[in-house]
């Protein structure tokens, strides 16, 4: 099923801004065909009006510009939530307690588990994966852990990273942050696969596995394409059921 089609928004998604709720007077999401631009002009996110469970989606980006807002200055951002639930715009900044598919220059799919009301709560959203090295780069809440699928098991609580297996360990929040090893030149598209089985998620880049996770809680839930003070682009949206 294709999530974007025909320029019709509404169908399949509802607005979440920071300082205007549902409202979208600045247009910062824009629909043409199967393309969601985004202007970054505000953060917030565009949000299933369904919850899903055991699927794949696949969807391909590209940044547009140079980072704004608060943000100017540092790396292209934008992200994925995933298994989002409780109230609307709870994380803050229009988006939903959830796992989080980063979309970052340089660390695309790492992996965020994203609190709740700004605070550690250490009730909600957790998972493991397992982890080997750790890294002196910036922008990880104290918690720089990297995957590694022969690594020792780790457990990951709200407002917590596990970082993709490739990561630059020396990776920092800034616009001139070099580019993940199989990542495409800015303004190019690059592929995103996240694939949701049971409690189990691993998140594809370019087609190659750089990262996965597993006793998830919870493990259902509405997704949200974020918009993050940047020019981002995501078209081909699609999410497909998936069995045992």
């Amino acid at each position: 099923t294709c999530l974007l089609e025909g320029g019709r928004l509404d169908e399949n998604w509802v607005v979440m801004l920071r300082g205007s709720g549902t409202r979208d007077p600045l247009g910062v999401f824009t629909a043409e065909g199967d393309v969601l631009k985004v202007s970054g002009r505000d953060f917030g996110s565009v949000t299933t009006r369904k919850a899903y469970r055991d699927y794949k989606l696949s969807l391909e980006y590209r940044f547009v510009g140079d980072s704004m807002l608060e943000r100017k200055g540092r790396a292209r951002d934008a992200g994925i939530l995933f298994h989002a639930t409780g109230p609307e715009g709870a994380a803050g900044n229009g988006w939903m307690s959830s796992f989080e598919c980063n979309v970052i220059q340089g660390a695309t799919c790492d992996m965020i588990v994203v609190g709740r009301d700004g605070e550690k709560d250490t009730g909600a959203y957790s998972c493991k994966g397992r982890v080997s090295r750790s890294g002196l780069g910036e922008g990880a809440w104290g918690n720089n852990r990297f995957h590694d699928p022969d690594g020792e098991v780790a457990e990951f609580r709200e407002w917590t990273r596990l970082r993709r297996c490739d990561v630059d360990v020396n990776w920092r929040d800034s616009a001139d942050q070099p580019l993940s090893p199989n990542e495409n030149p800015l303004g190019e598209w690059n592929r995103v696969e996240i694939v949701c089985r049971g409690d189990t998620a691993k998140f594809y880049f370019n087609g190659k596995l750089v990262n996965e996770f597993w006793d998830m809680k919870p493990c259902a839930g509405r997704i949200q394409l974020q918009s993050e003070a940047q020019g981002v682009e995501y078209r081909r949206i699609f999410i497909e059921p998936i069995g045992d």
